[in-house]
Formats: structure tokens, sequence, C-alpha cells
């Protein structure tokens, strides 16, 4: 089973928690937090980069397309995986790193969730199928 680490951003509690032991179920290590800024000292501060970060674009403290330029500016392996009610294009971000980017529009269930991962990540097709 892959050991892939993700970050789940997003200021909404249950949602959170859900994702977290869903996720962590299909054999993932994952973290949380409920603010951009949260997510970027989390990002800067963990010894083993996280593979994928899932972010919410609508934050309390700062836009999520904010968050995620740092993020890609700062890690080259990381991948975000923007997870929002609001449509949203990777052509907004430079072409060179649309490879790292995807979209999953709110609300989803689950297995979008793995099946979205899996194509931002394809070593993480070895964790949970569904």
């Amino acid at each position: 089973m892959a050991n892939l680490s993700l970050l789940l951003v997003d200021d909404e509690l249950p949602l959170l928690g859900l994702l977290r032991k869903y996720l962590e179920r299909q054999g993932y290590t994952v973290d949380v937090c409920e603010t951009g800024q949260a997510a970027i000292e989390k990002c800067r501060q963990t010894p083993i980069p996280f593979h994928l970060v899932v972010l919410d674009l609508k934050l309390p403290d700062m836009p999520g397309e904010a968050v995620m330029e740092v993020l890609l500016r700062e890690s080259n392996t990381v991948r975000v995986l923007i997870s929002s009610g609001t449509p949203f294009s990777n052509e907004v971000v430079d072409k060179a790193l649309r490879p790292r980017v995807g979209s999953l529009l709110k609300p989803f269930v689950p297995k979008q969730l793995l099946e979205a991962i899996a194509e931002l990540v394809p070593s993480s097709r070895a964790a949970g199928t569904g």
C-alpha cells in the first residue's frame, strides 16, 4: 500500500473530519488545517513533504489560489487538488505547473475524491480503491 501523505485545507470542520477518516481508512496519512496560512506553515515545517494538498478556494484568511501559488512555488513535488463549490480551471496556473494542479467540484462523493487523487498522484492507486 502506498504511504502517501495528504493535507486537507478547508474551513468546514465537519467535512474535514469526515474526509480525514475516509482517507485514513483508504491507507493515506492525513493532516488537516482550517486556514491558508496554517496550510503554508504546515507545509514549510513538515520534514517529509505532503504528496498532495486538497485545498478549498474560499478560506477565512486568504484565497485558496494564493495558498496554491505559494505551495507550488516552494515545493517542486507537491500537487494541489482544488476542492471547492466554485468552479476552477487550471488554465489560470502557469503552464509548467498545470500537471500538478487538479480540481474537484463540491459536492462530490468519496469515490470521486479517490479518482481525482489517483489522477494527480498516479502512485496513489496502490492505496485505497474505494
